[in-house]
């Protein structure tokens, strides 16, 4: 499963992208330079050229063309695909509707919500048992202990 954009990939051939809190409300930059790699990017903006001026793009969504972002095998996913389906674990139990990925430095989490509810599931080995996209269905298998402390 692909799940992220590093350097190798649409990053290294943006030649602009959007900053905004919303994809709708973004503003165009063109790209000067990328380096990094992996989960990591460094990009510099034509424009920004001071420290101040990157300090009030921080804390915005970063937004790239989906037609810069590399084609996909039938079992890869962008985690962004992901937004919406459903969750489940392997026994049946509804978690909630997957509405927010973050990272926590360590591995992706995602946030499945019902109601009031959520869970929180660590993108770690074995807890993504399949993405059916056709369905709108993720499952896992959460660690033991886990769903206990989002009931007690």
């Amino acid at each position: 499963m692909r799940e992220g954009l590093g350097c190798s990939g649409a990053w290294k051939n943006a030649k602009e992208v959007y900053l905004g809190s919303e994809s709708e409300d973004a503003s165009m930059y063109q790209v000067a330079q990328v380096r990094g790699g992996g989960k990591f990017v460094i990009l510099g903006l034509v424009g920004v050229t001071s420290i101040e001026q990157a300090q009030q793009l921080k804390g915005q969504s970063l937004f790239v063309s989906l037609s810069l972002l590399p084609e996909l095998k039938e079992d890869e996913f962008y985690a962004g695909d992901l937004i919406g389906m459903r969750v489940e674990d392997t026994s049946g139990r509804q978690l909630g509707v997957l509405e927010e990925i973050f990272d926590n430095g360590a591995h992706e989490v995602y946030v499945a919500k019902k109601g009031s509810a959520e869970v929180l599931i660590p993108v770690v080995d074995g807890v993504v048992v399949s993405v059916d996209r056709t369905a709108g269905l993720l499952v896992v298998e959460l660690p033991d202990g886990l769903l206990g402390v989002y009931t007690n």
